[in-house]
């Protein structure tokens, strides 16, 4: 019984943490938000997927609650992934 309280705690703390995450917005919603700077990342092995991630993990050290991807790309026969996004609040 004294482990109960230890896993509400760290359930809610792995909760709290979660809604802190940047979160992707589209063109029509980042109209309604301030832009605050941008962040890229490039040599991501894996997918789409794996690039926007990386873009995500930006804006959160970024402090920036929400990201607008502007480019995924994978330049020539490459399996290295490239990408930007603006950052708002």
């Amino acid at each position: 019984m004294k482990l109960l309280p230890f896993l509400f705690t760290a359930i809610l703390g792995g909760m709290s943490f979660a809604a802190l995450a940047s979160q992707q917005i589209d063109q029509a919603e980042a109209a309604a938000h301030q832009q605050i700077g941008s962040v890229s990342v490039s040599g991501v092995r894996g997918s789409t997927d794996d690039a926007v991630r990386a873009l995500a993990r930006k804006a959160d050290e970024q402090n920036a609650p929400y990201y607008r991807v502007i480019e995924v790309a994978n330049p020539g026969n490459s399996s290295a992934w490239l990408g930007n996004a603006d950052i708002y609040r």
